[in-house]
């Protein structure tokens, strides 16, 4: 039989990113692309289809299309976690609201947003 180690080294082969009409897929992982979005905000970005890049976002898709609406990624600066989310934002279409995080970010500059109305500002969960 083959091992896990031979599965996964196949699997790594085998994945592509496609997009069929309204559905992206990667590697068998499917979510509906965007629509209405501002082409200004969706980034462009230089990617190579690196398979080991590709499970990443396969797995990054499987979890938005269960449902979940936040992904955090952890990793060294350099390691291309902005990288891999420009790319799978450039697939579906969506645009992308960059935040720096550093040591003094609090959980209410996460989820209270700032916007424009009347000339005012408000803020908003």
């Amino acid at each position: 039989g083959e091992s896990a180690g031979e599965c996964l080294e196949r699997e790594q082969v085998d994945i592509v990113a496609k997009v069929s009409g309204e559905v992206l897929d990667i590697g068998g992982a499917q979510i509906r692309i965007g629509r209405n979005a501002d082409p200004r905000r969706i980034p462009h970005t230089k990617f190579f289809d690196i398979p080991r890049h590709l499970l990443r976002l396969r797995e990054i898709v499987r979890d938005l299309s269960l449902g979940e609406k936040h992904v955090l990624l952890i990793g060294n600066q350099g390691t291309g976690k902005n990288k891999l989310v420009d790319h799978l934002l450039e697939l579906l279409r969506w645009e992308r609201e960059y935040i720096q995080l550093h040591r003094d970010t609090t959980v209410s500059a996460l989820t209270v947003q700032a916007s424009l109305l009347d000339g005012k500002v408000v803020w908003e969960d």
